[in-house]
């Protein structure tokens, strides 16, 4: 773990969770897994605010516990997860364009809670859905359990063991076949005359002490976050094939990527092999392709030197064909690794980069010959690049004492730690954007809650029905002129930051894609 990732995960917990769980979580990350006397004995809080900052982490499964030899519970940060917050927004817009707004109220629920059981996330959704209506329509508690189920389905939910309980024994992992079962009585109200004795210790939470109960009590979902992210990872790869070729090519591929998204996971190098027949099937009718057109579409699809999306894997059927998610990833990589060259150090250095990402070793000589770049900036650029780590030199001698006279010098591309450098560097990035914004945000705190509170009262005057147009005219006039520059330009700034944020946060996805699948 890198230190940068680090102080990222410590800003992403500070800005969500606040400086009591931040100071819990920078502890675990800086000392791996540690008991709660040891926490305790280190962090300046007392007990009761240590354990109630690791329960909403387990709550959230941002800490993971788990007893050592001795019988002691030990919690360990879960870096990953953490920062997996920075795509939050991403997960609800995902939610919202695959399944409606009621699947994007669950999703936002849900994420905003860590986790929790159906009826209690159905009848919130269901409450926030009636104080937003406007008409006499009510929404049924019901669409909403339908629209859970829909995800669960679609394995957007996932089934989790209880994070209010404490097993005595070792943790028993949940079957597959049981995560994306849709539990028994989700909505459905019970009476509880008395508390049910079991051998678990509980955390008390608000719902348990309510003498009304559901029958799904007890069993927990979560959003399933590597369900989604495939989604975002067949969206690039479509994208991409657009760019490439053009519309059509890139329907071919989303249709055999979508006849094969349950029977994938993150980690899957290519898709099932699917039938030219089938494909053509299930093609949209816009644009309608017909069977030689798609025959034509696959083989350039198949070509290395137009992207390799697709592989050939038979001539069954008409044509067996899949797409090569591995080779996807590592062009898209590549892409990125290039970008970043070529805003760092000019056209020239990319085009260099871009040559030995494809010859894999050459001599400087022939890199300034084959890129056609004069022998004195060729050579300034490739020790450059050399410098900041985008490419290694390889001694290849002639004989075994290595005299530079009779020794070859050729320089390559290491991928694999390219990519892991500058995922390094994006961490550094996104945790100095933050820093920026919170500093920005603290700098002129005075003049935004100034600001949040007259828009509060001009928000709530509108809403009534009395003449308050010469009061609502005179608050306005509160925030003075100079005020107003400030507060735009401010909103400019707080912007900018935040958009460069999602931007970084792009380039990492497709980083640590390329990593986890190389």
């Amino acid at each position: 773990m890198s230190k940068a990732k680090g102080t990222l995960a410590s800003y992403i917990i500070k800005e969500h969770f606040g400086e009591i769980v931040e100071k819990t979580v920078t502890y675990l990350i800086k000392n791996g897994s540690r008991s709660l006397r040891d926490i305790f004995n280190s962090v300046h809080l007392n007990r009761e605010e240590i354990k109630k900052s690791l329960s909403i982490l387990v709550h959230h499964e941002l800490v993971a516990y788990t007893k050592n030899k001795n019988g002691v519970t030990e919690y360990q940060a879960r870096l990953d997860h953490i920062l997996r917050r920075k795509r939050y927004q991403k997960y609800v817009y995902c939610a919202k364009s695959k399944f409606g707004d009621v699947a994007e109220l669950v999703i936002e629920n849900l994420l905003l809670n860590g986790c929790d059981t159906l009826s209690r996330v159905s009848k919130n959704v269901a409450e926030r859905l009636e104080s937003d209506e406007t008409d006499d329509s009510r929404p049924d508690e019901g669409l909403v359990v339908q629209k859970c189920k829909e995800l669960i389905v679609g394995h957007f939910l996932l089934r989790v063991r209880n994070p209010t309980t404490v097993e005595e024994e070792d943790v028993v992992e949940q079957e597959d076949s049981e995560k994306f079962v849709f539990p028994i009585g989700v909505g459905v109200k019970r009476k509880t005359t008395s508390p049910e004795q079991s051998s678990l210790k509980r955390i008390k939470l608000t719902s348990s002490e309510c003498s009304e109960n559901y029958e799904d009590d007890g069993v927990y979902w979560h959003v399933n976050f590597e369900r989604f992210d495939q989604v975002f990872v067949d969206q690039m790869i479509i994208s991409a094939a657009s760019e490439r070729l053009d519309q059509s090519a890139s329907k071919i591929v989303a249709t055999i990527l979508k006849m094969t998204e349950m029977e994938r996971t993150l980690i899957s190098q290519a898709t099932r092999s699917v039938s030219i027949f089938d494909i053509v099937k299930k093609l949209p009718s816009v644009p309608k392709l017909d069977q030689q057109e798609v025959h034509q579409y696959l083989s350039l699809l198949s070509d290395e030197k137009t992207g390799g999306f697709v592989t050939k894997k038979d001539e069954a059927a008409g044509g067996m064909y899949a797409v090569n998610i591995h080779r996807s990833i590592n062009m898209l990589c590549q892409s990125v690794c290039a970008t970043v060259v070529q805003e760092r150090f000019g056209s020239k250095a990319c085009r260099v980069f871009r040559l030995l990402l494809e010859k894999k070793h050459l001599e400087q000589k022939q890199i300034g010959e084959i890129a056609m770049i004069p022998f004195k900036e060729v050579k300034e650029l490739l020790y450059k690049l050399f410098e900041e780590r985008f490419l290694q030199l390889q001694e290849i001698s002639k004989t075994a004492d290595y005299a530079p006279s009779r020794t070859f010098y050729l320089f390559t591309v290491d991928l694999p730690q390219v990519t892991r450098f500058l995922l390094n560097r994006c961490y550094q990035a996104i945790g100095n954007l933050m820093a920026r914004r919170r500093f920005e945000m603290d700098e002129n705190k005075r003049l935004l809650e100034k600001n949040e509170k007259i828009e509060g009262i001009l928000s709530a005057l509108s809403s009534s029905n009395e003449d308050t147009e010469q009061v609502m005219q005179e608050l306005e006039e509160l925030i003075t002129p100079t005020e107003k520059q400030q507060l735009e330009k401010l909103k400019i700034v707080l912007a900018r930051l935040e958009q460069g944020e999602i931007q970084v946060e792009k380039t990492i996805f497709v980083l640590k894609n390329f990593i986890h699948l190389n």
